[in-house]
């Protein structure tokens, strides 16, 4: 069989198969841009109608995404609370109420906790519950440890709700996830197609428009994550063109005092400054830069506040 013509290979897909925050940064540049230039250039406009509800709908599925995986965090931080509180129950006051009853070791203590505390100390989750649901089939009809059974009993059922949610949670963020993908696709496809559109209505001035419609710098390589570098006293350096999605992070650590800012233009310090303090490691929200449009504000700035010279890291 003869291969698929390179030409016919969508390289925005296959780009973002497996790195959907690229697939992002892809589509924030390639909206933006025909959102600012569709204005000087006519013939964009039906790229950017088509383009936008498509983009819209990508970052919403994204946003989604982000969502559902802080709700399974949640529910699983909530399980094993559950599971540590439950705990202390157990051996502070089930586990009393017992031996004020049954001797350790005599035969209805081994009939009632025949492994001792093991199966309430086991690995899986799913073990540890079933451990509480054991404990009151084994207390049995004995009216004396009534109250503690029923005690036991109402506590599994709180685990095991707790930890259905959890699980579908993680459900929801598999089946979100999914969704998300062919938004993806869907996104990724549609720039192909105005790639396409470009390159036939505006085939004399491609290699300019080209550059300024998709994001190429990101699609060609794999974005270096480290940034080093030295700053004399009271001077500033552009550290990176990166374009950021609001809810990502980045690290920063200078030897001296510094103020970063999120540029719309190479070594700009127009807009919001974030100020980091002089040896400390910083960890630094995207989002407090007070930015809206990411493809437009791609270029961080440092800024060294100290008189002498210094050095700093930056580490996406």
């Amino acid at each position: 069989m003869n291969p698929t013509w390179k030409y016919l290979l969508d390289q925005m897909e296959i780009e973002t198969a497996n790195n959907v925050k690229k697939a992002v940064s892809l589509s924030l540049y390639h909206d933006s841009a025909l959102n600012s230039l569709k204005g000087s250039y006519p013939g964009l406009v039906p790229l950017y109608d088509r383009y936008h509800p498509l983009h819209l709908s990508f970052m919403d599925g994204y946003s989604n995404l982000d969502s559902s995986g802080g709700a399974k965090q949640g529910d699983r931080v909530s399980v094993k609370l559950l599971l540590a509180s439950s705990k202390e129950t157990l051996v502070n006051v089930w586990l009393v109420d017992i031996l004020k009853l049954h001797k350790k070791g005599s035969p209805r203590f081994v009939a009632i906790l025949p492994k001792g505390m093991a199966p309430f100390n086991y690995k899986g989750i799913d073990a540890r519950i079933k451990a509480y649901s054991t404990l009151a089939k084994n207390i049995g009809t004995e009216v004396a440890l009534a109250s503690t059974k029923a005690d036991v009993t109402a506590v599994y059922d709180n685990l095991l709700a707790a930890r259905a949610t959890q699980t579908g949670a993680k459900t929801d963020t598999k089946d979100t996830s999914s969704v998300l993908d062919d938004l993806r696709v869907a996104a990724m496809e549609m720039q192909y197609r105005n790639l396409g559109n470009i390159m036939d209505v505006f085939f004399d001035t491609k290699e300019v428009l080209c550059p300024l419609l998709f994001d190429l710098e990101t699609l060609r390589i794999n974005p270096q994550t480290l940034f080093t570098g030295k700053l004399l006293g009271s001077m500033k350096k552009a550290v990176l063109a990166h374009t950021f999605v609001a809810t990502d992070t980045f690290s920063v650590k200078a030897t001296q005092a510094t103020k970063l800012y999120l540029s719309i233009t190479i070594g700009g310090t127009e807009g919001t400054f974030i100020s980091v303090p002089e040896n400390i490691k910083t960890t630094i929200s995207v989002a407090d830069f007070g930015v809206t449009d990411f493809a437009a504000h791609r270029f961080l700035t440092i800024v060294n506040e100290a008189v002498v010279a210094g050095r700093f890291t930056v580490t996406l």
